[in-house]
């Protein structure tokens, strides 16, 4: 049967024209025919559309788990690079302790070297002072320390030690160790720095900037000749004036030295006659 589609009247499928309004009826046929053709699978079946919010949905998991992925790469990055930062920092810096090198002292005089066996130093028991504030109103010493060490540090002036040392003594002296000059230089040895471009800060300007100086100090407050530990780096022997008797006074030549870091350890000898 075919159905008018104006009138609704229900004709034989034969005609090609309703038969109550005279519709003509080949279109209703042709589109009836291709839909009765059709295999029933195709005739249930819609077109699937993509969902463009699907993909949107998954572009955004896969994103954000690639961030977050990132993040944590970077996170243990930095962790890393902290860690070993800070294992440098807070690394124990050893101070070199000097065997039987010991410190040298200024004399008031020019000194020159004497030529003396080392194999000869005493070998007692040395007196060992170290990093001690002895008392600036002392008893002159009736005898020398034997041996002993003392610590000079880069960002004070002069430093009082408790080396005694008398008239006409023959000691040696070695400084060991590393300052940092404060805008200058780093990793300065103790004789210093003899770039006339500092000048302006040095103590003496005779003596180059960052030297380890020294001079003995008397018991009436007066001191001898200063003299830069630095100049003796080869033999380290020092003999003092006949009238030279008191304790060594160490400083480095910096008229700015707030500020510097580290320090030298000087150590002394006495010889024996």
């Amino acid at each position: 049967m075919k159905q008018c589609p104006n009138c609704r009247f229900e004709n034989d499928s034969t005609m090609n024209f309703c038969l109550e309004c005279g519709t003509p009826l080949t279109a209703s046929l042709l589109s009836d025919a291709k839909t009765e053709y059709l295999p029933v699978n195709l005739q249930n079946i819609s077109t699937v559309v993509p969902s463009k919010n699907k993909n949107r949905k998954y572009f955004w998991i896969f994103g954000g788990l690639a961030s977050l992925l990132i993040l944590v790469l970077l996170g243990l990055i930095g962790a890393l690079f902290f860690a070993n930062r800070l294992g440098r920092e807070n690394a124990a810096v050893k101070t070199p302790t000097p065997v039987v090198s010991p410190t040298r002292k200024s004399s008031p005089m020019p000194q020159k070297s004497v030529g003396i066996d080392l194999s000869n130093a005493s070998a007692e028991t040395p007196e060992i002072e170290v990093n001690v504030s002895p008392d600036p109103n002392f008893t002159p010493p009736d005898k020398p320390t034997t041996r002993g060490v003392f610590n000079v540090k880069a960002d004070k002036n002069w430093q009082l030690s408790n080396l005694d040392v008398v008239g006409g003594e023959k000691f040696v002296l070695l400084a060991l160790g590393e300052i940092d000059l404060r805008e200058i230089e780093k990793g300065v040895s103790p004789e210093g720095i003899a770039d006339k471009k500092y000048q302006s800060r040095r103590l003496f300007a005779e003596f180059p900037i960052g030297a380890l100086l020294m001079r003995t100090r008397y018991a009436d407050g007066k001191y001898s000749k200063i003299s830069a530990v630095g100049v003796k780096k080869a033999s380290g022997v020092w003999q003092n004036a006949p009238d030279e008797r008191g304790k060594l006074e160490f400083c480095i030549n910096d008229t700015a030295p707030d500020g510097n870091e580290g320090e030298f350890i000087v150590s002394l000898v006495a010889f024996e006659e």
